[in-house]
C-alpha cells in the first residue's frame, strides 16, 4: 500500500514543527531511532506498529511510504485507515474529512430505480443520481495525490471514484444515467455465456455464477470486479448514478479467479469493505464531484439495504490489560489510542470502559482481547518488562504414552522401523475381526476427498500390509515394522467410535523372530508381578486372518494372591493367512501381531533394576522333543523357567532360547517336533562338563514325562 505522506496530513491536524515534534516524541516513547528525515522516521514508527515498511520514495514530507498491510487489515489499505494509525501513535488530532453533501429538490429514487436479486452476493446497494455535471480534467492537487499512487488521471468523474477508492478503501462505479436501458440496474446472475464486454482487456464467457451489474438490458459491469464498456463516463455524459456497494468476499475471489482478472477494486472486496461506510463514501464522492464537475445531486440515497448489522459493545478492563500486556496502562491514555482509532467510549467505570469498536473494525474488534491487542500495539511493545517470566510446569508422562516411549526403544532397538499410517483407510481392504467383528466406519459423504481414503481403520495390521506390499513394489527389503496408533471402534449407543490405543508388529522374517521380541516386552515395560504368555485357541483354530498353525492369544497375566493369578487377552500373535496375503498381492506371509496397548500400560510397573554381565561362561544344551501338536511352545517355556528355579546351575532370567519347530510325516500324525536351547551358568565358576551333563539330564528326564513326549531321533 502506497501512503503519500503529503496526502497523510490531510487527516492530521499538525503543522511542520507539530508533526516534527510529534514524530521525535513517538519514537522517543518506542525507543526508536530518530531521524532527521521524518519519512524515514514514519517508516520506522509504522514498521513498529505493525505496518513493515518496504521502502520510501522521495524524502521529507513528500515522500511515499511503501507499507505492507496483511490481509486481516482491510480498514488500513487506504490512506484514511493509516491516518488513524498516525494519529494514533503520534497523539496528533485527527480530522476526519467532510461527508455532508447538498442535495436538490428532485428525490434519486424518482430518476432510477435499483432492484437486487442475490442479496447474500450482494448484501448491500446503493446508488445517488448526479445531474448537469461537466466531465473535464481533474484540478491539479487531485491529479498530484492519484499520481502518487501511481495511477493515471483521466477525467473529474473517475478519478472522485479513484481518489475514494484510496482515501476510504471503498470501491466506487460511475455509470452514465443516460446509457443505462429503462434508467435502472438489476444486480443479479448472469446467463449462461451472456454477452459483455469489459471497459479493457478480455474475459472469459460469463457463467450463472458471476454477479453482474445489468440494466434493463443486458450487464454493464461484473460486481466489484470491472466495469462494462458502453455505460462508462465519456465527454458527452451530463448524468451520473454512482455506484456504492459491498459484496460477498468469497464470491468475488472466485469469480476473480475463474475469469482470471484483478483490479485495485476486487482486492479491496476480496479482503472485505466496510458495509456501514458504504453511505459515507457515496456521500464524500457525491460531493466531491458536485465541486468539481458541477451539476446538482439528487435527494436520498437508493439503499437495498439502509440497516446493516449493529457493531457488538465490549467491556475492556484495565486488570485484564495489565493481565495480558503485562503493564499498567493509564485510563486517559487506553481512551485515547482507542478514541484515535475510532472507537467510541460509551461508558467508563475505575475498572473498565465501555467500548463500541468502528465498524471498519468489525472483522478484527469483536473480542476484549482484540482491543488489549490494539492498546499493547500502540502503547509500545517496548514498555513489556523484560523481567516478567510465565510459569510453566511439564505434566509427568502418562503410563500410556511411558509405555509407547519404552515400546519404541525396544522395537528399534531389535531392528524395527516405525510406520505411522493413515488413519483414513479404504473400504476396500480387508478388515480382519481383530477388535470387532463390525465393518470399519465410513465417513460422511460430504466430508470424503479420496475414495480409497474415506473409512476409520479399525486395526493397525492391514495399515502394516499395504505398507509392506508398498516396499514389495518398491523393492525395498524385508519389512519389519511397528506401529504405535489408535483403532476406531463402533460403540453402540455411543455416537462417537472408541479410539483405543494400539500397538501393532508386522516381520517379514517369520514367527519366532516376532514372538522373540514380543516376549522382551514385559522386560522393556518394567511390569511388576505380571508378564506376557502366548495361548492357542482352545477349540484350535485361531481367527481368519492367521493361519491356524500359528494363531496365538497374547495373554496378559497378573499375579494375584499367592498360587491365584488373572489372565486376560490383550491381541493376538500369528502368521497372515493366504486370504489376507492374496488380498494386498504379497508374495510372502509375514508375522503379525496386536496389541491392546492400553491394557499394557494399565499393569503395574517396577522401578528398571540392573544386574552385572555374567562373569563366568555358558554352558548351552540343546533339546529336540517331540510332543502333541496342541502343547504350545509358551507351555515348554514356562516349564522351563520355572524348573530352573529349582537347579542350582540355571538362572530363572535366562529363559529358553526357540530354535525351531518341525511338522512331517516321520514324526507321525499331530505330532510336532521343538527345538530349543538351555543354559547352564555357575555365579563364581567355571563348570564341568560332567556336572552339566548331570543336571541337563534331569531336566530332560522331566520334560518328556511332564509333557508325554520322546526325543527326537
Amino acid at each position: 500500500m502506497k501512503l503519500p505522506i503529503l496526502w497523510l496530513r490531510d487527516y492530521l491536524e499538525a503543522s511542520d514543527a507539530a508533526m516534527s515534534a510529534a514524530i521525535a516524541d513517538a519514537c522517543k516513547r518506542w525507543d526508536l531511532e530518530h531521524h532527521a528525515d521524518p519519512a524515514k522516521s514514519l517508516a520506522t514508527l509504522y514498521t513498529f506498529a505493525g505496518f513493515n515498511c518496504d521502502g520510501v520514495e522521495g524524502s521529507g514530507w513528500t515522500a511515499v511510504l511503501e507499507l505492507d498491510v496483511l490481509a486481516n487489515r482491510p480498514d488500513a489499505q487506504c490512506v484514511l485507515g493509516l491516518a488513524r494509525e498516525a494519529a494514533a501513535f503520534l497523539r496528533v488530532p485527527f480530522k476526519a474529512p467532510e461527508y455532508d453533501v447538498a442535495e436538490g429538490p428532485d428525490p434519486a429514487s424518482a430518476l432510477a430505480k435499483i432492484s437486487v436479486e442475490d442479496a447474500h452476493t450482494c448484501p448491500r446497494y446503493t446508488a445517488r443520481v448526479i445531474r448537469g455535471v461537466k466531465v473535464g480534467p481533474s484540478p491539479e492537487w487531485l491529479q498530484e495525490r492519484l499520481k502518487a499512487m501511481g495511477l493515471t488521471p483521466r477525467n473529474n468523474i473517475v478519478d472522485v471514484t479513484n481518489f475514494i477508492l484510496f482515501e476510504m478503501n471503498h470501491p466506487l462505479h460511475a455509470f452514465d444515467l443516460g446509457k443505462l436501458a429503462g434508467r435502472q440496474i438489476v444486480v443479479r446472475r448472469a446467463k449462461e455465456k451472456e454477452p459483455f464486454k469489459p471497459l479493457y482487456d478480455e474475459v472469459p464467457p460469463l457463467t450463472p455464477e458471476t454477479l453482474v451489474i445489468a440494466d434493463g438490458e443486458r450487464p454493464v459491469a461484473i460486481g466489484g470486479v470491472i466495469g462494462g464498456a458502453g455505460s462508462e463516463v465519456s465527454p458527452a455524459t451530463t448524468e451520473i448514478l454512482l455506484e456504492a456497494a459491498c459484496f460477498d468476499p468469497t464470491s468475488i475471489r472466485r469469480t476473480c479467479r475463474r475469469l482470471k482478472a484483478g483490479t485495485d477494486s476486487s482486492y479491496r472486496f476480496e479482503r472485505g469493505v466496510d458495509i456501514a461506510g458504504v453511505e459515507r463514501a457515496s456521500a464524500r464522492a457525491a460531493r466531491l464531484i458536485a465541486e468539481l464537475a458541477g451539476g446538482t445531486v439528487a435527494k436520498g440515497l437508493i439503499d437495498s439495504n439502509p440497516n446493516p448489522p449493529p457493531m457488538k459493545d465490549l467491556a475492556l478492563r484495565f486488570a485484564r490489560i495489565q493481565s495480558l500486556y503485562g503493564v499498567a496502562v493509564p485510563a486517559d491514555v487506553v481512551r485515547a489510542i482507542l478514541g484515535a482509532l475510532g472507537c467510541e467510549v460509551l461508558g467508563e467505570t475505575a475498572e473498565q470502559l465501555l467500548v463500541r469498536p468502528p465498524s471498519w473494525r468489525r472483522h478484527d474488534l469483536f473480542r476484549e482481547v482484540d482491543m488489549i491487542e490494539e492498546v499493547a500495539r500502540l502503547h509500545g511493545y517496548n514498555h513489556v518488562p523484560v523481567e516478567t517470566g510465565m510459569s510453566a510446569r511439564i505434566p509427568p508422562r502418562s503410563a500410556l504414552e511411558s509405555a509407547g516411549d519404552r515400546a519404541r526403544e525396544l522395537f528399534a532397538t531389535l531392528g524395527y522401523f516405525e510406520a505411522i499410517t493413515d488413519s483414513l483407510i479404504d473400504p476396500a481392504w480387508p478388515a480382519p475381526a481383530v477388535w470387532t467383528a463390525a465393518a470399519p466406519l465410513a465417513l460422511n459423504k460430504k466430508s470424503v476427498l479420496r475414495e480409497d481414503h474415506s473409512s476409520l481403520r479399525n486395526s493397525l495390521a492391514v495399515s502394516l500390509l499395504a505398507t509392506q506390499r508398498l516396499n514389495q513394489d518398491r523393492r525395498s527389503g524385508v519389512s519389519r515394522f511397528f506401529e504405535i496408533g489408535r483403532v476406531f471402534l463402533p460403540q453402540e449407543g455411543h455416537p462417537r467410535p472408541e479410539e483405543r490405543p494400539v500397538l501393532a508388529l508386522l516381520d517379514e522374517t517369520g514367527f519366532a523372530p516376532l514372538a522373540d521380541a514380543l516376549r522382551r516386552l514385559g522386560e522393556a515395560l518394567s511390569l511388576d508381578g505380571a508378564h506376557l504368555k502366548f495361548s492357542r485357541p482352545l477349540d484350535g483354530h485361531g481367527p481368519a486372518f492367521l493361519t491356524p498353525e500359528t494363531a496365538c492369544r497374547v495373554m496378559r497375566v497378573r499375579e494375584m494372591r499367592e498360587h491365584e493369578r488373572a489372565e486376560d487377552p490383550i491381541g493376538w500373535l500369528g502368521v497372515a493367512s493366504p486370504a489376507l496375503c492374496k488380498a494386498f498381492d504379497l508374495k510372502h506371509a509375514p508375522a503379525v501381531a496386536e496389541l491392546n496397548l492400553a491394557a499394557l500400560a494399565a499393569l503395574p510397573t517396577a522401578p528398571r533394576r540392573y544386574t552385572p554381565l555374567p562373569s563366568q561362561p555358558e554352558n548351552a544344551r540343546d533339546v529336540a522333543m517331540v510332543v502333541e501338536e496342541a502343547v504350545a511352545w509358551q507351555e515348554v517355556a514356562d516349564f522351563a523357567a520355572a524348573y530352573a528355579g529349582k537347579q542350582p546351575l540355571r538362572d530363572k532370567s535366562e529363559a529358553p532360547r526357540f530354535l525351531s519347530v518341525f511338522r512331517g510325516k516321520q514324526l507321525g500324525a499331530g505330532k510336532k517336533s521343538v527345538a530349543f536351547s538351555v543354559v547352564y551358568r555357575a555365579a563364581d565358576r567355571s563348570l564341568s562338563d560332567e556336572e552339566v551333563n548331570a543336571a541337563h539330564e534331569h531336566f530332560v528326564k522331566d520334560l518328556l514325562a511332564h509333557f508325554k513326549g520322546t526325543l527326537r531321533a
